[in-house]
């Protein structure tokens, strides 16, 4: 199981507020969530064995996005523990 964080970043970079959490049974379960929530976000990033290779690796996948609108996002998928 994954553990998904979806937080907005504000423009200084300085604060995080978390706008959606949820859990997922796959990888490729977490970038539907996120596919869901983020509609406008491009996901070519996040190709599910580029953030399994990082989950394996640094035990989390961490991705800053941006919407057309101007709006960041951190984007957390790490495993359940």
């Amino acid at each position: 199981m994954f553990r998904i964080a979806i937080s907005r970043l504000t423009d200084d970079g300085q604060h995080i507020t978390t706008e959606h959490r949820g859990t997922a049974m796959s990888v490729d379960e977490a970038l539907l969530a996120l596919r869901e929530h983020l509609p406008a976000v491009d996901t070519s990033a996040f190709e599910s064995d580029a953030v399994q290779r990082s989950v394996n690796r640094v035990n989390d996948f961490r991705h800053d996005v941006h919407t057309p609108d101007g709006g960041r996002y951190r984007v957390v998928i790490a495993p359940m523990m």
